[in-house]
C-alpha cells in the first residue's frame, strides 16, 4: 500500500505540480483550506502533511499545526515556506513540525526529507507500541527483592539525564528491557527507541547499518539508506552486545560520543545527532581494556552511567513471582488452562540455578504449560532430565525446524501458531530484520521465511517502509 500524503495549500497550481512530482511514489490529496485539511486528517488519517504557512483564508499555518497536533500528535509535518518566512517556519519545527521546504525544492532534497519524516513516525509508533506493552503487568520489572528494588531505583535515576549508560550483565537478564525502561521512564519516552544487536551484523556491513550509506558509495549501494543513529534522531539508540565491536568500528563511536556528528558511508557532509547512547555487553570491558580489545578511551566514554543488572541466581526471591506470572501469561497467549504447580514441581523450579536467566526462565516455563495441557503442572512436565544434568534447559523457542515440528506435535494448534510467531521474531531479532541472513541460517529460502512471516502476520522492516 502507498503512503498517503495530505497537501494543504491554497494555491491550486502548487498543488497541481507537487502531485505531479509526487503521485508515482505516494497517493496524494489535497486541501485548499485549514479547515478542509483537518476534516481530512480525521477522515482519510494521511501517513504525513505538507502544510503552508501563509494560507489565503487568513490563517497562520502554525495555528493549524497546533490544530493537527491535538488531532494526531504524532503525525509528521513538513512546512511549506518562501525564503520570506523562515523564521516562522522554524517556530514551527519548536511547535512539533519535522522540516521545512521551499515552495520550489530540490527533488531529491524533498523526497529525503519525506522520506526521513515516514521513518521517524515507524519508529515512534514503535515506540508507542512499546508504551502500552510497559503498562502491562508482564512487560514491568518484576520482583521486589531488595537487588530489584536497587536496579529499580537506578533505572529511574539514570532516566532523568541524557549521559551515556553501560549497562552489564549476562545473556539473559533482561538488559534490553532495563534500557527500555531508562527510555520509557525519560523525556524522551515519545522519541524513538532503535536498537541494533552489534554481533548480529557483519564487521564489513556494521559501519553502512550504523550510520548510513550514500547512493553509490559501493557496489549495489542504489539509494539513499539512513543508519541507525539518524533513524534514532533525537531519541535512543541502544547498542547490544558492544563488546562485539571492531577497532575501525570503536573508532567511529568514539567520534560519535565526542563531536555529536557522523558521516555517512559515501558522504561528505557531517550528520549532527542528539540521540543518547545505551550500551550493553555481557563481558568484563574493564578486562577487555586491559588486553588491549577494547579502547580505553571508549571504555570511559560508555562507562559514565554504569548498571549491573543481577543474574536470577541471585534474586531467588524473586523466583516465585516471576513462575506465576509466566505462568499466567503463557496461559493467555496459548489459550491453555493453568492450573496452578505442584508443590514438587514448584520445589524443581526454585532449586535451579537457570544459567540462561529470565530468558530460560521464560521459555521453560511457557514449554511446561504448554504440555500440561491444562493439568496441575508437576515434574514430569519439566523435563528433569537436562535439569539433573544441570544444562540449561532446552529453549521453548527452536532453533530449527525439526524443532519447531517436534513442538507441533506436542501443543494444541493456537499454541503451536504462538511458538512459530515467537520463533521468527526471535531469528529477525537476532539478524537485525534481514531475512535473507535469517532464512540461511535455519536452512530455509528467503520466500519460505517470507511466506511464514505473512501467515503470523509479523511487521517487517519492509512492510512499515
Amino acid at each position: 500500500m502507498k503512503t498517503q500524503l495530505l497537501i494543504i495549500d491554497d494555491n491550486k497550481e502548487f498543488v497541481n505540480d507537487f502531485t505531479l512530482i509526487l503521485r508515482k511514489e505516494f497517493v496524494c490529496t489535497s486541501a485548499y483550506t485549514g479547515k478542509d485539511g483537518i476534516d481530512l486528517i480525521r477522515k482519510n488519517n494521511p501517513d504525513l502533511v505538507l502544510l503552508d504557512l501563509m494560507l489565503e483564508e487568513g490563517t497562520n499555518g502554525l495555528q493549524i499545526l497546533k490544530q493537527i497536533r491535538e488531532v494526531d500528535e504524532d503525525l509528521p509535518v513538513i512546512i511549506i515556506t518562501d525564503y520570506a518566512s523562515i523564521d516562522t517556519a522554524v517556530e514551527a519545527m519548536k511547535l512539533g513540525a519535522f522540516d521545512y521546504i521551499s515552495k520550489t525544492p530540490n527533488l531529491k532534497e524533498l523526497k529525503f526529507i519525506i522520506e526521513k519524516a515516514l521513518q521517524q513516525r515507524i519508529l515512534l509508533s514503535r515506540t508507542k507500541s512499546f508504551e502500552e506493552e510497559t503498562r502491562k503487568p508482564y512487560a514491568q520489572m518484576l520482583g521486589n527483592s531488595q537487588t530489584m528494588q536497587k536496579l529499580k531505583e537506578t533505572i529511574s535515576l539514570f532516566a532523568t539525564n541524557n549521559n551515556t549508560v553501560l549497562i552489564t550483565g549476562e545473556s539473559g537478564v533482561g538488559k534490553e528491557l532495563v534500557a527500555r525502561q531508562i527510555h520509557f521512564q525519560s523525556d524522551r519516552k515519545k522519541k524513538p527507541f532503535v536498537a541494533i544487536n552489534c554481533a548480529a551484523i557483519p564487521k564489513e556491513l556494521l559501519e553502512s547499518e550504523l550510520f548510513g550509506y550514500e547512493r553509490g558509495a559501493f557496489t549495489g549501494a542504489s539509494t539513499r539508506k539512513l543508519g541507525k543513529f539518524e533513524l534514532a534522531f533525537d531519541g535512543v539508540l541502544f547498542l547490544d552486545e558492544i563488546a562485539e565491536l571492531d577497532f575501525t568500528a570503536q573508532v567511529k563511536l568514539l567520534r560519535v560520543l565526542q563531536e555529536k556528528e557522523f558521516d555517512r558511508v559515501g558522504g561528505t557532509a557531517s550528520i549532527k545527532t542528539q540521540a543518547r547512547i545505551i550500551a550493553a555487553t555481557n563481558k568484563n570491558l574493564a578486562s577487555l581494556v586491559k588486553e588491549g580489545k577494547f579502547r580505553e578511551d571508549l571504555f570511559y566514554r560508555l562507562n559514565v552511567l554504569p548498571i549491573h543488572v543481577p543474574p536470577l541466581r541471585e534474586r531467588k526471591e524473586d523466583l516465585t513471582e516471576l513462575i506465576i506470572h509466566f505462568a499466567k501469561t503463557a496461559s493467555i497467549e496459548m489459550k491453555v488452562l493453568f492450573n496452578g504447580f505442584s508443590t514438587e514441581a514448584m520445589d524443581v523450579l526454585k532449586a535451579y540455578d537457570y544459567p540462561g536467566n529470565i530468558r530460560e526462565l521464560q521459555n521453560f516455563i511457557t514449554r511446561a504449560v504448554l504440555l500440561a495441557k491444562g493439568e496441575t503442572i508437576n515434574t514430569e512436565h519439566l523435563i528433569l532430565q537436562q535439569l539433573n544434568e544441570s544444562k540449561s534447559v532446552l529453549q521453548l523457542i527452536p532453533e530449527t525446524w525439526e524443532e519447531m515440528d517436534e513442538l507441533r506435535k506436542a501443543a494444541a494448534d493456537n499454541a503451536s501458531r504462538i511458538v512459530e510467531k515467537q520463533f521468527i521474531e526471535n531469528l529477525l531479532k537476532k539478524f537485525n530484520g534481514n531475512i535473507s541472513q535469517a532464512a540461511l541460517h535455519i536452512g530455509i529460502n528467503r520466500t519460505n521465511l517470507h511466506k511464514m512471516i505473512k501467515k503470523c502476520e509479523i511487521k517487517t522492516e519492509d512492510d512499515l517502509s
